[in-house]
Parts: structure tokens; C-alpha cells; sequence
């Protein structure tokens, strides 16, 4: 949903639908009939299941599934109560979708359902006498939202795409832990898989309320399990990382050559690329070919397929992502993007052309957009300048990051007959461009408590790029290596959802100097075990790490690790934010992929323990925290669809920030967007907490001269900030404010510190100070839903930059761009968010307002 320009209607909203009401049903005792009928018959087929399972082994309950009727979500406490137990929820995105509850339902539960029924089924009767008794009416949405009930399923259990496969393979199950039975779970399921005809790995994962095991046989053999002690709630498609790697050299060729036939390569004669900027990518690769619309090298003699792998490993993982699922699949992959190549690296792992990596990496884009000018792209790049002892000097602008500032900015790259690069642009800057860059990896020193070491290895040049969209490494691959294998006894050195311990963070950087990474995404995991002379042996072993291609014969496919194939992960997401919204810019295609991050219950454990939105919250933790893990993880259903309490708004705009004052440049404008909230439905939620979430992004021109690099107001052109109203502050006073703290900024003062400070501004999570850090800046606020429907408005302001500290006059009548991205979200599911604000945005007329800072 667009968030228009200062009052501005061109708001874009998602589809949406209902607010999870009661059904309106205009026959419910037929409704209230059909249902008892499916419940019966549900019923009937779990005893003759029952009556299949081996002797003792069957559960005493009958595991159902309840389905909702489309955008009806279903009374999760009423399915979860005496007698019916709610194991698992399936609950997809978006407002007209169905929800699928899995509800163990004993003799007791039986009887209950019956009731339940039966009352609503007598509010409904029109010969009913009176008002109908309350417990009656409140059998509505149980009733009224439930479209069907049967027995469940493999299919009901299924956590992949489409339907479960019908071949012989490994399976991810979730077996249920119930405090009601003394015998584990896991111990019911290895007298049942002989029966069954399964194999059952050698290793297993136990939580709380779950244990995690993977078991080899087709989806029918493994539907048997359910209605046993040995009680399946989730099936997922297992980890095949190691199994493909370590598979005979026929069966990957024969994996590979179905996954072939099965991809689709991008239909659109538009569609967007990721170029890969590395050592080169394979040809002929058979999962690769069909997508590589140009494989470029900077010398013309020479060569520009791989040479060590990696650049080919990159171009699987931008094209398809981890290789894993969609090897496991037999399901079509329809691509919706394609890839490029351009080889920017030698034998030797140095520049293919003289000069630095930043000469090289304009030349190599300048090749791209000389060959293809109308391709939408996203630069990828997973190299960078190796350090092994961090330097005093890390964070500070270099050759090389400054020209892929100037590059994502908009410069012209020019290319003389000799060779000779500049980065030049003579009035407004063209258009601007994406680039994602790696940020780096610990490559050695590893310890078992690896977040410190981290912490200290700061990221790599030119990862310090204030424009470019920097890519850390997390992981989810913390399983235990099984028994028999060649790692048997090694622990993950990271646990689930945590830092892994290859990734570089922005900890140590001067606090000057952009927060960095951005985002993390997966990256795969180390193995360790003592070592027998003292500290560790560590190992990156392909069960934990991602599945790739490979430029090998012998191989085809091949696990990697660290932040490389994080980096080429996230690229292959912006690609499909360029396809999926092409009106879209650079600037707004990267605030969606950290507007879209969110951190994950591991993280977040340490931001909550730093007081997060806590009134004495440690703010300089908080920030720490967020240059090692960025802003989370983009999630792809997240970042191509908003969701429908999770309104996403975004602006695209650009404005005038200075003027000629006495042939003085100063500040001139700011924007103000008003915010089309629901007042009447905020106030209606009273006390209901509601979080909002803010995000700009702009680019900077750089400023290339060292002696300015020591102050942050010196390297880039410009900065830009958002704020919103303070509690209890008119339109009016919230103007003069901002005005007052941008005046600040541009003597060198840090916004509020004038003689009469500024309110303090509560409910931020990082607060003003560490967010402006770099050129893209988000933030959490977290309160109360009447609170936010006084924040009414948001302005974006100009800070200070080389531009006015140089008097660069003839900057004065550049426009800057920007994108701003606000998104609300409520844990009520009954509030319908969406309807008001759609009708307050067709309502809204433009009237462009400038603003005098």
C-alpha cells in the first residue's frame, strides 16, 4: 500500500478482505447439520484407523481437523479447551484465506463438540421462545466459522508447497510431546517405523513440546503414524543438503536433469536480473543456462566462465535460492527473474583489470549497462577485501566503497580509450542503483562462544558502504550431525536462529559510520569438538550449509557457506520485489528488504534482556544489537505481500533541501505525510497495544577527500530524518520543532541539543541518535492504539552533509530522493484496519505542500 507524498493521494493498498467476523449464514440449522454430519464420519474413520494400528499403539484420541471458512478465522480457545486439545495451526496470509486447526479430540472432547453444536444449532431455530440462553450465541464463531471438519491428514500436516510427494524420500516430523503420556513420542516411533516399513535417521531434536526426527519412506507409509502415540503434528521437507552432496555421482546428475525439465525461466521480456559481480559463472550449467542472459568478463581476451566455483555457486543461489527445496520438490519452478555475470576477478583472485576493485567495479557495471541500458538490476557482490587483524581504520570510506556510493547515487560512469574511469554527473544524478555486498566472514580464530569474536571483526571493505544494502550471515541449521556420519560427535557452534559464527557485524565501527549489516539471511553453520591439544576443531560441513551449483563435472551441486551466499540470497529477493512491484525504485526495493527483516526469537532474547521498549532501556546495547544482526531477516511472503494486519504504506518523493541564502547554502524544506489512520478505529482499541514501524531510504553523494572523513557530516551530501508528533503535540508546534532540530543539525548540533531541549519521545525502540546512523534508517515504536492515532504525521527533514558545509552552490537546486515506508500492525484480529484506511487514501486530494524549515 503506497504512502502518498505530503498530501498526496497516491497511496497503493493490498487486497484485503473481511476483519475475521462471524459468518453470516442464511441457512445455519443446514450449516449447524452438515456439520454433525462431517463429525460423525470424521469420527467413524478414526476407529477404523485405530483399528489398523499395531496393538497398544493407537492413541485414545482422535486428531481432527477444523477448517475456516474463508477470511473466518477460527476461536483458536474454544478449539483448544475441555476435552480437544489444539496441536497445530495452519494460518496463511492474507484476509481470504482458510485457516486449518489440528485438534486432538478424546471421548469427553466428542461429547462436548456435540453440545456445542446443538446450542448454536437452537439460537439459530427460528421456534425458539425467547431470548437464547448466551452460551447459545457464543457457539457463533466456533460454529458459524468452521466450513468442514474431518479427519486429519498427511495433507493436513504438510508445512511444504503443493501437495506431499509420492516418491520414496526423507521427511521432516514434528512429533507432539504431550505432559498427558509418560512414554516419549520418539520411543513409540522407533517400535512403529519397522512395522511401517520407515527409516528413522539416527538423530533427533527435543524441545519443550516437540521433537524433531526424520524419517525415510513415500507420504503413505507415513500417514499410518497418525493416530498413534507417536503423534505427528507437522511434516516438513527434510534438510537434503548432505544427502545431495554425498549422493553417487548418477543420482545428482538425474536430480539435476528433473529439476531442469521442471524450471520455467522467467516469461517476461522485462523481467529483471541479478548481476553477479565475482570470478565468473558456468555456462553450460544445466540449471543456469537457461536464465544467464549475458556472461560478461572486463578483458576482452578473456575468459568468462569460473575458474574456483564461487561466482557459480552465487548465480544458483540468486537465481533459485537454496537449491534444496526445489531438488526435493516435483513440483514445477517458475523463475521470475533471470541473472548476469560480469567476471571481475583473475586466476589469482585480484582484479581482472589494473588498478583498484573500485576502478574494476565501475568498468563493470558501466559493461552491463552498455550491453542491456533498460535491464532492471541488482548488483551482487560477494567480494571483499580480506582482513585477518581488525584495523583502527575499519569503517572508514574507501576507493572502493565510495564508488559504489557514487555508483548506487546515480554518477555516469565514463570509460576514456586509455582506460580511464570517472564518476561524474553534471546536474541531477541519473538513475540510481541497487547494489548488495557481503559483509565479510571470520575466517579464523572461531570460538565456542563465537558472538564476541564476532562482535570484533568488523566488516570488510567496501561492506561500510553507506548506499549498499549490506548482508550478514545467520542460521537455522543447528541440528545435531547423526550418528554415523563423518561429523558424529560435533555440536553446532551457533545455535537456532542466532549469529552464525562466520559473519562479520558493524560492532567495532566508529560510531560515525552507517549501521551495518542490514539484514542477515542464511548462511549456514560451523561444526566443532575439542581439540585434543587444546581449543577447537571446527568444521563447515555440507548438512549445514546451503545447496548450490556448482562449476564441477563431478559435482553439479555443492554446499557453501558464510556471508557470500547470504549476500546472493538477498539479491535474488530484490529481484522479485522488481517483479513483482516494477513502478518501484532502488530506494524503495531497499527499504522494503529492511522494512520486510524481522529479528528471530533468538535475537530477539537479546534485545529483550538490553530493556527493549522498556523506559530504562539501554539504547547503546540496543544499538550494538543492531549492528551485529542488522535488521533481521527479510521474509519473502513478507517482503511480496503485506499482510492484512500488517498494513505496509510507502512513498516515493523528492524534494528541494536547499536553498542560496547570501550566496550561502542553507536548509529550505521538509515534507510532512499525513497519515491516513483509522482515529475512530485506533480509539476503539483503547489500551491495545500497536506497534509501528518506520523506515527511509535515500542515497548520498559522497564526498571524495579524506581530511573529511574524521566528522560524519562531511562524506555524505546530504542526511535526511523522519520524525512524528511528540504525545500531546499540535501540527503546529511539531513543525516549528522540526524546524528548530534541523537549524541544529546544520551548525553541527545533534537534533534536540539547543538551550530548551526537545520532549523525549518514548515507545522507540533505538530512539533518534542510533538510528540516523547511515542512509537508511528504520525504527520500532511500540504504545498504545490511542496514542497512535495522535501521531497523525510524519516529516523528513534534511541534516547536514558536505553539501552545505562545502556551500557546494551548485547543488542548491538538486532535488533529493527518498522512500519512506510505515506499516502498522495490531494483535487484534477482529479490528478491520485496512477498509478505513483504503477509504481515507481514495479520499484524499493532493495538494503538494512546501514546507520552510
Amino acid at each position: 500500500m503506497g504512502l502518498p507524498p505530503a498530501y498526496d493521494r497516491s497511496f497503493k493498498a493490498p487486497s484485503g478482505g473481511s476483519g475475521g467476523k462471524i459468518r453470516p449464514l442464511t441457512d445455519p440449522l443446514a450449516h449447524a447439520s452438515r456439520l454433525k454430519v462431517d463429525l460423525g464420519a470424521a469420527l467413524d474413520a478414526g476407529e477404523a484407523r485405530r483399528a489398523r494400528i499395531p496393538s497398544g499403539e493407537a492413541a485414545d484420541e482422535t486428531l481432527l481437523a477444523f477448517t475456516s471458512a474463508p477470511g473466518y478465522p477460527l476461536p483458536i480457545s474454544k478449539l483448544d479447551s475441555v476435552g480437544c486439545r489444539l496441536v497445530a495451526m495452519t494460518s496463511p496470509p492474507g484476509a481470504t484465506r482458510s485457516e486449518v486447526a489440528l485438534v486432538a479430540v478424546g471421548r469427553q472432547g466428542t461429547e462436548r463438540l456435540h453440545r456445542r453444536i446443538d446450542s448454536y444449532a437452537e439460537s439459530a431455530s427460528p421456534s425458539t421462545e425467547g431470548e437464547p440462553p448466551s452460551d447459545a450465541i457464543g457457539e457463533s464463531d466456533l460454529v458459524g466459522n468452521v466450513e468442514g471438519i474431518a479427519l486429519a491428514s498427511i495433507s493436513d500436516l504438510w508445512r511444504g508447497e503443493g501437495i506431499p510427494p509420492a516418491d520414496v524420500r526423507w521427511w521432516q516430523v514434528w512429533l507432539e510431546r504431550s505432559t498427558t503420556r509418560e512414554e516419549e513420542p520418539l520411543d513409540v516411533l522407533r517400535r512403529l517405523v519397522p512395522v511401517l516399513g520407515l527409516a528413522l535417521s539416527g538423530y533427533s531434536l527435543t524441545f519443550a513440546r516437540r521433537t524433531i526426527v526424520h524419517v525415510q519412506g513415500t507420504a503413505a507409509q507415513l500417514a499410518s503414524l497418525v493416530g498413534t502415540n507417536a503423534l505427528p503434528v507437522e511434516v516438513r521437507p527434510s534438510v537434503a543438503t548432505r544427502a545431495f552432496v554425498e549422493a553417487p555421482l548418477s543420482l545428482r546428475e538425474d536430480l539435476v536433469a528433473d529439476l531442469q525439465a521442471r524450471t520455467v525461466p522467467a516469461q517476461r521480456t522485462d523481467a529483471p536480473a541479478v548481476t553477479i559481480l565475482d570470478g565468473g559463472v558456468l555456462a553450460r550449467h544445466p540449471l543456469l543456462k537457461h536464465s544467464l542472459t549475458r556472461n560478461l568478463t572486463l578483458h576482452t581476451e578473456g575468459l568468462a566462465g569460473d575458474v574456483d566455483g564461487h561466482g557459480t555457486a552465487m548465480a544458483g543461489l540468486a537465481l533459485y535460492g537454496d537449491l534444496s527445496g526445489a531438488l526435493g520438490s516435483n513440483l514445477p519452478i517458475h523463475l521470475r527473474h533471470r541473472i548476469e555475470s560480469v567476471r571481475i576477478l583473475g586466476l589469482d583472485g585480484e582484479p581482472r583489470c589494473a588498478g583498484d576493485y573500485g576502478t574494476v567495479m565501475a568498468e563493470a557495471v558501466a559493461l552491463t549497462e552498455i550491453e542491456a541500458p533498460l535491464t532492471r538490476r541488482v548488483y551482487s557482490m560477494s567480494v571483499t577485501d580480506h582482513t585477518r587483524v581488525p584495523s583502527p581504520e575499519a569503517g572508514q570510506p574507501s576507493a572502493w566503497s565510495t564508488t559504489v556510493d557514487a555508483l548506487a547515487y546515480g554518477h555516469d560512469v565514463a570509460v576514456s580509450a586509455d582506460g580511464d574511469i570517472s564518476l561524474l554527473t553534471s546536474g541531477r544524478p541519473g538513475p540510481a542503483r541497487l547494489v548488495l555486498i557481503s559483509a565479510g566472514n571470520v575466517r579464523e580464530g572461531y570460538d565456542q562462544e563465537h558472538l564476541s569474536r564476532c562482535d570484533l571483526m568488523p566488516v570488510e571493505d567496501p561492506a561500510q558502504s553507506w548506499n549498499a544494502v549490506t548482508v550478514g550471515a545467520y542460521t537455522r541449521m543447528a541440528q545435531v550431525p547423526e550418528q554415523g556420519s563423518s561429523h558424529a560427535g560435533w555440536r553446532p557452534m551457533a545455535r537456532e536462529g542466532e549469529l552464525s559464527p562466520l559473519s562479520r557485524t558493524g560492532v567495532s565501527l566508529d560510531s560515525r559510520w552507517p549501521n551495518k549489516p542490514d539484514i542477515v539471511m542464511e548462511g549456514g553453520n560451523l561444526l566443532w569438538q575439542p581439540a585434543p591439544g587444546g581449543g577447537l576443531d571446527t568444521a563447515a560441513v555440507p548438512s549445514h550449509g546451503l545447496l548450490t551449483t556448482s562449476r564441477s563435472a563431478h559435482q553439479l551441486v555443492d554446499a557453501v557457506h558464510a556471508t557470500s551466499p547470504a549476500t546472493a540470497q538477498a539479491a535474488r529477493l530484490a529481484a522479485l520485489v522488481m517483479e513483482r512491484y516494477p513502478h518501484l525504485g532502488p530506494e524503495a526495493v531497499r527499504g522494503l528488504l529492511v522494512h520486510s527483516a524481522e529479528w528471530t526469537p533468538t535475537m530477539w532474547e537479546h534485545f529483550k534482556v538490553a530493556g527493549a521498549f522498556k523506559t530504562k532501556g539501554n539504547k547503546q546495547i540496543l544499538g550494538a544489537l543492531l549492528r551485529r544482526y542488522g535488521w533481521g531477516v527479510p521474509g519473502e511472503e513478507r517482503l511480496l505481500d503485506s499482510s492484512f494486519h500488517d498494513l505496509t504504506l510507502i512513498a516515493e518523493e523528492e524534494f528541494l533541501p536547499f536553498r542560496t541564502r547570501r550566496r550561502q547554502l542553507g536548509f529550505a524544506q521538509m515534507q510532512i505525510h499525513e497519515l491516513p489512520w483509522p482515529v475512530r478505529e485506533l480509539h476503539a482499541l483503547g489500551d491495545e497495544r500497536v506497534r509501528m514501524r518506520v523506515t527511509l531510504s535515500y542515497f548520498v553523494e559522497p564526498w571524495v577527500g579524506g581530511q573529511g572523513w574524521r566528522d560524519r557530516f562531511s562524506y555524505p551530501s546530504h542526511e535526511l530524518r523522519f520524525d512524528l508528533p511528540r504525545p500531546d503535540e499540535g501540527a503546529e508546534e511539531f513543525q516549528l520543532r522540526v524546524s528548530r532540530d534541523a537549524a541544529a543539525a546544520e551548525v553541527g548540533y545533534g537534533v534536540g541539543a539547543r538551550k530548551k531541549k526537545s520532549k523525549t519521545d518514548p515507545g522507540w525502540l533505538i530512539g533518534s541518535q542510533q538510528r540516523q546512523r547511515g542512509s537508511l534508517c528504520s525504527d520500532l515504536w511500540e504504545g498504545t492504539a490511542r496514542d497512535l492515532a495522535e501521531r497523525a504525521h510524519i516529516a523528513v527533514y534534511p541534516g547536514g552533509g558536505w553539501w552545505n558545509r562545502q556551500n557546494a552552490l551548485d547543488r542548491a537546486e538538486l532535488p533529493v530522493r527518498y522512500a519512506l515506508l510505515v506499516s502498522i500492525r495490531t494483535r487484534d484480529t477482529e479490528t478491520d484496519l485496512l477498509t478505513p484506511i483504503r477509504s481515507e487514501i481514495e479520499a484524499r486530494i493532493p495538494v503538494p505542500v512546501a514546507i520552510e524549515v
